[in-house]
């Protein structure tokens, strides 16, 4: 499957890459409180959250996401109505979603904040998305399906805790789009991907593995899901 046909049918979907930042200013996410909860700015609301221990100190890590309950106030500017100079605001169509990490200090009885992120939980139409901790990755999962195409995609990324940083480790990909399926999982510690396309009933699928020991694992400070190509035809 070639990646212009998952973009257009993406684009049908409703689904843009990422989020755009132009005008959005982020809410100020407090450094430490003691429950989920302290985190959430006024007008945000969680949406979905998890727990478990991700940095090996055997104490319950947090991560949660939050939405904004309304449109987010923008970039204000000046602009003249004949001689008289007017403020105004402008204000973006769509709520954004936020996730947020962080980590149990038992030596404070409190919760201290690790990581937040304005694009691994893209706020667009038709695409699910799940959040999980699990033997200490963080997997963030992505659904979405179109009847009308007889479309379907699975995606879930997964992040360890490494030298003070979440990095993507682990990945994989389900998708079907009609009778042709493609199933594509890459281990970027042990620097490998493989990539299976078959049919549907149609004999036992092909699979190639793939060295690629010159993609280095990104951070999730820089990590933007569907944007980052790793070979030919594969951008995760």
């Amino acid at each position: 499957m070639r990646p212009i046909i998952t973009i257009l049918l993406l684009l049908k979907l409703g689904i843009v890459i990422g989020q755009p930042y132009h005008f959005f200013v982020p809410p100020e996410i407090i450094k430490a409180g003691k429950t989920m909860s302290g985190f959430v700015p006024e007008g945000w609301t969680i949406i979905d959250s998890a727990k478990g221990d991700l940095n090996g100190d055997y104490k319950l890590d947090m991560a949660f996401v939050i939405k904004s309950k309304d449109s987010i106030l923008g970039n204000s500017f000046i602009e003249f109505e004949g001689e008289e100079r007017v403020n105004r605001i402008d204000t973006e169509k769509y709520p954004r979603s936020i996730l947020i990490i962080v980590f149990c200090d038992s030596t404070k009885d409190s919760f201290n904040l690790v990581e937040q992120s304005y694009s691994m939980i893209p706020a667009i139409t038709g695409l699910n998305t799940k959040i999980e901790i699990e033997n200490s990755f963080l997997k963030i999962e992505y659904n979405s399906s179109s009847s009308s195409y007889n479309y379907s995609s699975n995606s879930n990324y997964y992040f360890s805790y490494q030298n003070e940083e979440l990095f993507l480790t682990k990945f994989n990909r389900n998708v079907q789009e009609g009778i042709l399926t493609e199933y594509c999982v890459i281990d970027f510690i042990g620097k490998k991907m493989g990539l299976t396309k078959g049919k549907v009933n149609v004999g036992k699928p092909d699979t190639i593995w793939i060295n690629i020991e010159n993609i280095i694992p990104r951070t999730m400070k820089v990590f933007k899901p569907f944007s980052w190509y790793i070979a030919e035809g594969v951008s995760i």
